[in-house]
């Protein structure tokens, strides 16, 4: 149903704006069209012509803006309750997430990828273990414990959790002004 409506909105941005620019265009006498070029023939109704093509457009600027909307709640991941709605961004799921990652799992190298479900959550992580963690071991943990916490605290329910651990190697050992800038750097990506 919501791709009908999003097709619905788009096909009226597209007729209404296409429209409006013909009414413009014609009434300005850009294009001759001979419906719009008898209208346009009088000073009035070249005016008529161009008001009208340019509130066309305005309608259209509205489904645009109900266009962005509908994309932008499709982003959500929504949890319906007894008294309405819950929507969380995936912003929020995702700080979520590396928090538990961090404090709850204990690891510090990984990044987090979210993907919409029919009604729930797929999540991906990629980590990057030592080797003295076992692979299946710390898998299994953040499986269980992502697909527990995230709908405990969110009621956003998990049906997948992937994990893949793209490598394996021992914690580099860096200088403490290395270290201080790599944690206040805002452009810096986990893994």
């Amino acid at each position: 149903m919501r791709i009908v409506s999003a097709g619905l909105l788009i096909g009226a941005f597209l007729f209404t704006g296409g429209l409006g620019v013909f009414l413009i265009l014609g009434g300005s006498g850009a294009v001759s069209v001979a419906p719009v070029g008898v209208l346009a023939a009088t000073t009035w109704g070249t005016a008529v012509s161009i008001l009208c093509g340019c509130l066309l457009c305005l309608v259209a600027l509205h489904f645009a803006a109900l266009v962005i909307r509908w994309w932008n709640a499709g982003a959500r991941f929504v949890h319906e309750d007894e008294r309405g709605r819950i929507e969380v961004s995936p912003h929020a799921l995702s700080e979520f997430i590396r928090g538990v990652l961090r404090q709850e799992i204990g690891i510090e190298r990984f990044s987090v990828g979210l993907r919409h479900r029919d009604e729930a959550i797929g999540i991906r992580v990629r980590t990057t273990l030592t080797p003295e963690e076992t692979v299946a071991e710390v898998g299994r943990r953040i499986q269980e414990t992502l697909s527990r916490r995230v709908t405990e605290r969110t009621g956003v329910v998990v049906d997948e959790v992937s994990v893949l651990v793209s490598s394996i190697r021992p914690h580099e050992r860096r200088s403490s002004v290395a270290a201080e800038t790599h944690e206040h750097d805002p452009h810096h990506a986990d893994c």
